[in-house]
């Protein structure tokens, strides 16, 4: 009978060792039958003093691009045993320290481009992938080392000094962000923000961030950091515009200093010996360039900036308002995704474009706003209405009957020229 070793070393940025095979050269044999069977097996093991990704999946892809195996983290660790036929594949690895907080493709629908999807309300973790093609031959051993490659950036170090003494709340939000990658490195269309909110210190004047690391994928393009200092009265941002990208695998410590004579802000981002490379951005905030942008906060239910408020997240301090009216004759995803990008968006702090309401949000308005024969401004129609869930194109159709109001949902109805499109945003306030 012939025999086959394979062997697979993932180090993950001095994480730690995937194995694919055994690592004491510990013979596979074939299975017999009609069809040859080459028998794979997965372990960890830590380099050193570093450890392996707390949570990890491998996917092995043959030829025509279908996912043949998907080795999840237990049988990793575990070191439990897999059978795949002999031939040429593309191995795709995902490590983080927590793998639940992404959306991940299963074995029946994975493709290499298929999406690591950030689930609402989440946060990024420290995401790392790897990607190799590998060749699985009768009576050969083959070893190959696949290195994890971190993917994101890490902000943890944020100091502000001589901030004035008026100001209650100080905050940074970076941006735009990607929000979502794919299995084959490349960026979807998505884009968040990360804020960070400062804590005052024992110091006069001095504000600091004592929250956890926050993980972000890189910036599209060169990234926008604002300043956003609150008073009793009102909120003013000054905003600065960078002139290079923060780069992946980078470690990133802010410095904000107010100078008091010169009346600016200057803000730098430098990069911990740790991580690889070095990044350096220094931004200038002049005190008369600074923007109120409101004097009040938003609240569910009520309007805010002449939005329609739909829920407020205080901790986070974010809103989601609805769009002022809406519209007919959106029948299919291409034109909704091109609309949700031409309408004008609210003057502030957006964290992404319009989007679909869920089911909840939708009745949440659909139960709140005034209902007239004739849309206007704030107002709302009889008819059928766009909602989204579980990834799914729904409507709630809201009729009036004696003068009360009814709601029925139809999950995954579909498209339809007569539906009402009136999407929500989310905001920062």
């Amino acid at each position: 009978m012939k025999t086959k070793n394979v062997w697979m070393a993932a180090k993950a940025a001095c994480l730690g060792i995937i194995c694919l095979g055994s690592c004491t050269q510990e013979e596979m044999a074939y299975q017999g039958g009609k069809q040859e069977t080459t028998k794979l097996k997965v372990m960890t093991r830590a380099e050193g003093e570093a450890t392996p990704p707390n949570d990890a999946r491998i996917y092995l892809f043959n030829q025509e691009g279908k996912c043949t195996n998907l080795i999840g983290t237990d049988d990793i660790n575990n070191n439990h045993g897999i059978e795949a036929t002999p031939g040429v594949y593309k191995l795709i690895a995902i490590g983080s320290n927590d793998l639940s907080v992404y959306k991940l493709p299963d074995i029946t629908d994975a493709t290499d481009s298929s999406c690591i999807q950030l689930i609402d309300g989440k946060r990024q973790t420290d995401l790392l992938l790897a990607s190799e093609n590998i060749t699985l031959d009768e009576g050969e051993t083959t070893q190959i080392k696949l290195t994890l490659n971190r993917e994101v950036i890490c902000i943890k170090d944020i100091c502000a000094k001589k901030i004035p003494a008026d100001v209650t709340e100080t905050e940074i939000i970076i941006s735009p962000m990607y929000k979502n990658i794919r299995m084959n490195g490349k960026y979807t269309s998505d884009t968040d923000s990360v804020k960070l909110i400062l804590t005052k210190d024992t110091e006069e004047g001095k504000w600091i961030y004592k929250g956890d690391s926050i993980f972000s994928l890189p910036p599209k393009g060169n990234p926008k950091v604002t300043l956003r200092l609150k008073t009793a009265t009102n909120t003013t941002e000054y905003t600065y515009q960078t002139s290079k990208p923060l780069t992946k695998n980078h470690f990133v410590k802010f410095d904000i200093v107010y100078k008091e004579a010169l009346k600016t802000y200057l803000c730098s981002s430098l990069v911990a010996p740790e991580w690889e490379g070095t990044d350096s951005v220094k931004c200038e905030f002049n005190e008369k360039d600074g923007t109120i942008v409101s004097g009040d906060i938003p609240v569910a239910g009520q309007v805010y900036h002449e939005y329609f408020v739909i829920s407020v997240n205080p901790a986070d301090r974010t809103a989601v308002l609805l769009r002022r009216t809406g519209e007919k004759n959106i029948a299919s995803e291409p034109f909704m995704n091109q609309r949700a990008y031409e309408i004008n968006k609210p003057n502030d702090a957006t964290i992404d474009h319009w989007r679909l309401p869920t089911q909840e949000e939708c009745e949440f308005y659909l139960k709140n706003l005034n209902i007239k024969t004739k849309e206007a401004t704030l107002d709302i129609i009889e008819g059928s209405y766009y909602f989204i869930k579980d990834n799914k194109i729904g409507r709630i159709q809201l009729t009036v009957k004696n003068g009360k109001r009814e709601i029925t949902a139809y999950p995954d109805s579909g498209y339809d020229k007569n539906y009402i499109y009136r999407p929500v945003i989310d905001i920062s306030y």
